[in-house]
């Protein structure tokens, strides 16, 4: 188990099990200071852990804290009067109820945003958020010290008789706000006002597992390039803190369809997507915008045809291969929908034309994919791994390691990726060599910034590959579906690549080629072209072109920028000299 996962279940598990400590500390021993120590610690880890958000929203944490307390009163002689014990049995039923009450009444069902300037009522401004949470654990300090020093039960019900009161005017006031409100479902007008007064001109659409956000940051220093308002929409909330901190644009999540009807403000003219994800034909409904595909790679994969993608108006491909890949794989979409914009990512890859031969100590990239979701479909090379850095380490190679951000999910790869690391580690120790791996490469150091770093690289089917041919410098390519000759038909970019085989039995063939004869230099000038398209100025001016012109005319962008170095899907198919 990786060490993301083992803190992120130490997270959930930790306040319960102290709770659950607490309980059985003040229930089975005779020592009260106990539980209150470990109901400390809890409460302070709730704090801790949650201090940007409250005392922590986990109904089983706060409830078992309270049926800690409620022992213990029961079982103190001075907590053995009724009204103390009445006074613990209706906290209880407060917490349990706090979730579907006050909170929906504090915040009036409003969608989760950040960078959105919200008009806030009077009545918001008067409860701070944390307010419910700090008014728990206040009522559970009193009732400790009611106990405690044997106090009589009417501080107790006179809190309780407090929080009453203001839970029963907040979902008062909540209510008669709601029944007031112009607009929305859960009356969020003021998200609905502030995304108005926004003005966005688009939104980037978001939906996939967590851990994916680099999907749309990859895509928003083009998209702000536009220079016209825009939004981020979430339709998972466990994004919200990742994505807020890639773009300064409001960010909203609207997990329901009658919740993401709240957000299409009349400014809207497109909609951009990353992904194939399920809850992308929920926004594809609104016929008013215009829906363009971009992914979030240029690869050979069955992820980069996907039928599902001839749902979007528009699908923005880096270069021809990517519209063959759909023909040639009989999923059959119109031409028209199809737009070359480049690749601009690549903009930050640096071209080296020096031959192979001259690097005397070359430093290679090597880049696994991960397993995927399916054996058809897993790609990974890290099982053959040791035979390939063995093989780079004997002819005096520099290593720099970068595996996909997914690896670790999968125990197995988790369990290799470690026994790359080691093996790296090991011969740093014995030959001096500085190879790169871990934090360095992962955090330290952007993935075109590895790539700037290395004369040469190794990589498994993946769009890493793709964004290498910018550089024209030599790569190898693994089958580790063991395709063999029908290798080149199913993922024509390693016609351009030295081909590993799946058990790397001609690893020391391929990194005499990679390494020092590499006859394959020219063909990767022409896959260049094929993959990434033809743009001699600037593939951003490319990809802003191509925006440009499906945007043409629509209200919030200017038709003066008129689009730059734009090649039609059609027009590069005439031209197209048949190198596939």
């Amino acid at each position: 188990m990786d060490k993301a996962t083992i803190k992120k279940v130490a997270g959930k598990l930790a306040p319960a099990g102290l709770g659950v400590f607490a309980l059985a500390a003040f229930a089975l021993t005779d020592w009260p200071w106990l539980g209150f120590g470990v109901a400390a610690l809890a409460v302070a880890y709730l704090w801790w852990n949650n201090r940007a958000d409250g005392l922590g929203k986990s109904l089983p944490d706060r409830a078992l804290l309270t049926a800690a307390f409620m022992v213990w009163a029961v079982k103190s002689e001075n907590g053995s009067g009724e009204l103390l014990n009445l006074g613990c049995g209706v906290l209880l039923l407060l917490v349990t109820l706090y979730e579907p009450l006050l909170r929906q009444s504090l915040n009036v069902g409003r969608l989760d945003s950040r960078n959105l300037k919200l008009a806030r009522s009077k009545r918001e401004k008067f409860f701070a958020p944390k307010w419910p949470y700090l008014a728990h654990f206040g009522l559970l300090a009193l009732y400790g010290v009611s106990v405690g020093l044997g106090w009589p039960a009417w501080p107790v019900l006179a809190g309780l008789g407090v929080v009453a009161v203001v839970n029963f005017s907040a979902v008062l006031s909540a209510w008669r706000e709601r029944r007031s409100s112009t607009h929305g479902h859960n009356g969020d007008q003021a998200v609905w006002d502030a995304l108005e007064k926004h003005a966005p001109k688009f939104m980037v659409h978001y939906s996939a597992p967590p851990g994916t956000e680099y999907h749309v940051g990859m895509w928003l220093p083009y998209l702000e390039a536009l220079k016209v308002p825009y939004m981020v929409v979430l339709r998972e909330g466990r994004a919200l803190g990742a994505m807020s901190k890639l773009t300064k644009a409001p960010v909203v999540v609207a997990p329901s369809m009658g919740q993401l009807e709240q957000v299409i403000v009349p400014s809207l003219k497109a909609a951009f997507y990353v992904n194939n994800g399920m809850k992308n034909v929920q926004s594809i409904r609104f016929s008013q915008l215009t829906h363009i595909q971009l992914l979030h790679g240029d690869s050979d994969k069955a992820s980069s045809y996907n039928p599902v993608t001839a749902m979007f108006d528009k699908i923005y491909v880096a270069g021809q291969a990517g519209i063959d890949r759909y023909k040639d794989n009989n999923v059959l979409i119109p031409a028209e929908k199809f737009t070359i914009v480049g690749r601009p990512q690549v903009s930050e890859v640096e071209i080296v034309n020096a031959p192979i031969a001259d690097a005397t100590a070359p430093t290679v990239f090597y880049a696994p994919t991960w397993s995927g979701w399916f054996t058809d479909t897993n790609y990974c090379s890290l099982s053959i791994a040791e035979k390939i850095l063995g093989g780079l380490i004997a002819r005096g190679a520099t290593i720099v390691f970068r595996p996909h951000p997914y690896t670790a999910r999968n125990p197995a790869s988790a369990r290799q990726m470690a026994r790359v690391e080691q093996l790296l580690a090991d011969d740093t120790a014995k030959s001096g060599r500085e190879h790169k791996w871990g934090k360095t490469t992962t955090k330290d150091m952007s993935l075109f910034e590895c790539m700037n770093a290395c004369d040469a690289m190794v990589s498994d089917v993946t769009a890493v590959a793709s964004d290498w041919l910018y550089s024209e410098k030599p790569f190898a390519i693994t089958d580790m579906l063991d395709e063999g000759e029908r290798f080149g038909k199913s993922f024509p970019l390693s016609q351009a690549a030295y081909v590993v085989r799946s058990d790397a039995s001609n690893i020391d063939e391929v990194l005499d080629n990679l390494l020092k004869r590499d006859p394959l230099s020219d063909r990767r000038r022409d896959m260049k072209t094929y993959y990434l398209g033809d743009f001699p100025g600037s593939y951003v001016e490319g990809f802003l072109g191509a925006v440009r012109e499906d945007l043409l005319g629509k209200p919030g962008f200017d038709s003066a920028e008129a689009p730059k170095q734009h090649q039609t899907a059609a027009a590069l198919r005439d031209d197209d000299d048949g190198d596939e």
